[in-house]
């Protein structure tokens, strides 16, 4: 019956050893972020196009049949989106467009232009924006470097002056 009572004791104190490791460990990395946070220090997607690289040559096609090249992006500040079906991010970001306008051109490309709702999301950006589809690894997506959904990029005379998921990254 001891022999039982021991092992079970050091069993248990096994078990809160282990648990007293882990919780330091979680302290330490709660530490480690706020101290991120409190420096500031913002985690970007490496994917995204870098401030100062140039767009590179792309021709798209507007829901309207109007063509446009990367030409239009050498005139002044463009924000240019990409957006997909499915995606909360992308229609919560579409929202705040519509909402707000930025007050630029704004370019929004969308996913398959045979999907009913694709089509439908980009008619709702029609009102603010230029809006073409695009189908994957396109002329655009390469020469903007689209990294996921949705991505923003705010283009300066044909040079990517901001980029990033949520329009306060782009848009002071």
């Amino acid at each position: 019956m001891v022999e039982t009572l021991v092992v079970g004791g050091v069993i248990l104190s096994v078990l809160v050893v282990g648990n007293l490791l882990l919780t330091l460990a979680l302290v330490g990395r709660l530490r480690t972020l706020q101290e991120l946070i409190a420096n500031q220090v913002v985690l970007r997607d490496p994917a995204l196009p870098q401030k100062g690289e140039q767009v590179g040559s792309f021709e798209a096609t507007t829901l309207d049949g109007e063509t446009f090249t990367d030409a239009v992006l050498r005139e002044g500040k463009t924000l240019v989106g990409f957006f997909t079906t499915g995606c909360r991010p992308c229609s919560s970001l579409r929202k705040q467009l519509l909402d707000s306008p930025p007050g630029m051109p704004l370019m929004a490309f969308e996913g398959d232009p045979n999907d009913p709702q694709t089509l439908e999301l980009g008619a709702s950006l029609k009102q603010v924006a230029r809006v073409a589809f695009l189908t994957e690894g396109d002329s655009v997506t390469r020469a903007i470097k689209q990294a996921g959904y949705p991505t923003l990029v705010l283009v300066e005379r044909g040079v990517v002056a901001a980029s990033g998921h949520h329009l306060h990254e782009v848009l002071p």
